[in-house]
């Protein structure tokens, strides 16, 4: 598949998200048509290996969205713990994943 490449300005929207009591910000980036197509994930601290992490998990996310993935299809391959002790595993385990479900929501508004 070949790439969908942005603009240089682009709309975006910042969205706070908290898991397992820590704070997190995601911004995602939208293309021209209002799908979204890159996330900036933040919260870290500056050169702790979680910010490595959610910074390169960011780009991966942003490569796939590019190149045609679905939000939808990599938000249902990640890690789901449950929201309550004796519940179903709904609730996304990590930042990454919290993320994914946030752009698989815009991405259903956006339709």
């Amino acid at each position: 598949m070949m790439r969908t490449r942005l603009p240089s300005r682009r709309h975006a929207e910042t969205q706070d998200l908290e898991i397992g009591g820590m704070r997190f910000a995601a911004t995602v980036g939208f293309t021209e048509g209002g799908c979204p197509a890159e996330v900036f994930l933040t919260g870290a601290k500056d050169g702790s290996g979680m910010a490595a992490i959610i910074e390169d998990a960011s780009v991966v996310i942003s490569v796939a969205l590019q190149h045609g993935v679905p939000a939808t299809a990599l938000a249902k391959s990640i890690a789901r713990v449950p929201e309550q002790l004796d519940g179903p595993a709904v609730k996304a385990a990590s930042v990454i994943g919290a993320a994914l479900d946030l752009i698989a929501a815009v991405s259903a508004e956006a339709r």
